[in-house]
């Protein structure tokens, strides 16, 4: 085709594999509900488990005949080696308006996506519905193909648990960072929250947060009423307003998140897969020494000393019977006020099964705005009155209060959220330079 003086279009490898996702996704993002669906799984269902991966190569060819838009073309001349055995058969592209050929240098994975799932469902392809808050996206795309490919499924879903679950969902609440989460409506008047989360370990296990609700019983917790493994979905008990609002201060909203966390942390645990004291600091140990290499160290190595001697100090003083069941991201826009006005319960559970240290270090980590004067003094001032309100040990709350910090902002770096990510690693240098 190269050789021809009609006009071609190609799609080379290093487009299409950026359309790569894990096989055990591709089940989940794009559904079998379809004969053409169903056809496509059972052909390919062989090959998906040998190789663990699935990369749309020809799809990608099929819908760019149909939808060109998708993808960016350079015009140019392609090439093919035909005399150097080294080479035979290699191709190089040079780039030229008078060029027989189109090479796709990019493509928009998202609006591929859509296409593709609306076209093997058998339905009339469809602009998203909703508006999606822009943290989501980012988080999601943060993620890679698998992220933009639950975005571009996701007004689909949402159909089918409105089918599944007889309700009514409206926009998104904006807010979250990890899901899709929108109010509902049962078919009596009932007022639920829906929430799907993205396939992604950025936000939590899933099953995880789903077995914490189902212990707490709607105890401390919202109550459960539906969920959907595969699907990363649940149906919960709609919540009022969460705490963090102008005119709250933040003395009062730590008395507040105390308080719901008193209740979590009085839940009996189980017959639970729970992560515990051992785990946590294991995680945090490896996290941290890998993403610091990945975002070309964005704090000094004295930060990362401090944080190491830290989990070393913690892992010395791992205790299981102080263990507890943890919320694990405990903070003012996670804590909401119930319908009724009289009470307060904490949303997104991580569930974990450690001692209350960890759950108060996420607390100080929190309103890194109040440090930007005398960091150390204020950091050990709200130490002091999380102690005060608990009775936990204020160095241990220290210590994980800056762990947290630092591994915080390595996520907020991460998914684009660099001046608040950039913000907590300056407190965190603070408190290194200054505490012996």
């Amino acid at each position: 085709m190269f050789n021809t003086n009609s006009d071609n279009r190609a799609v080379p490898l290093e487009v299409t594999d950026s359309l790569t996702i894990d096989a055990e996704q591709a089940e989940i993002l794009l559904r079998p509900d379809s004969d053409l669906m169903k056809a496509v799984f059972s052909f390919g269902n062989a090959w998906l488990e040998h190789s663990e991966k699935l990369t749309l190569h020809d799809p990608l060819a099929a819908v760019c005949v149909f939808h060109p838009e998708v993808c960016q073309f350079e015009r140019g001349t392609v090439r093919v080696e035909t005399e150097q055995k080294n080479n035979m058969g290699g191709t190089a592209f040079m780039p030229s308006p008078d060029g027989n050929v189109e090479i796709a240098k990019t493509v928009d994975r998202e609006t591929f996506y859509r296409i593709l799932s609306s076209t093997l469902r058998g339905k009339q392809r469809e602009e998203s519905r909703r508006k999606i808050p822009p943290l989501v996206i980012s988080r999601a795309k943060s993620a890679g193909a698998v992220g933009e490919a639950w975005l571009a499924n996701l007004d689909s879903v949402i159909s089918e648990l409105e089918e599944t679950w007889h309700i009514s969902v409206g926009e998104a609440l904006f807010g979250g960072t990890h899901a899709f989460v929108g109010y509902a409506d049962g078919e009596h008047g009932e007022k639920y929250v829906l929430k799907i989360d993205m396939p992604e370990n950025l936000g939590g296990e899933f099953s995880r947060g789903i077995n914490v609700l189902k212990m707490a019983d709607g105890n401390g917790f919202p109550r459960l009423y539906a969920y959907d493994l595969k699907r990363k979905a649940c149906l919960l008990e709609r919540l009022g307003k969460p705490i963090q609002q102008p005119g709250c201060s933040v003395h009062r909203q730590l008395e507040m998140i105390c308080s719901a966390l008193e209740k979590v942390w009085e839940i009996p645990v189980t017959d639970a897969d729970l992560p515990e004291g051992e785990d946590s600091v294991s995680w945090f140990r490896e996290f941290l020494g890998e993403t610091w290499e990945k975002l070309n160290r964005p704090c000094s190595r004295k930060v990362m000393d401090q944080a190491f001697a830290y989990l070393q100090s913690r892992e010395k003083a791992l205790n299981p019977e102080e263990y507890v069941l943890l919320h694990g991201d405990a903070h003012g826009r996670n804590t909401l006020e119930t319908l009724s006005g009289d009470d307060y319960k904490l949303i997104d559970p991580d569930g974990i099964f450690y001692e209350k240290a960890y759950d108060l270090g996420v607390l100080m980590r929190e309103w890194t705005e109040e440090y930007d004067q005398f960091p150390l003094e204020k950091g050990k001032e709200r130490c002091n009155y999380l102690h005060q309100l608990t009775g936990v040990p204020e160095q241990a709350i220290w210590e994980w209060g800056y762990l947290q910090t630092v591994s915080t902002g390595f996520v907020l770096l991460q998914i684009g959220q660099e001046k608040t990510g950039h913000q907590m690693l300056r407190t965190a240098e603070h408190w290194a330079e200054q505490v012996t």
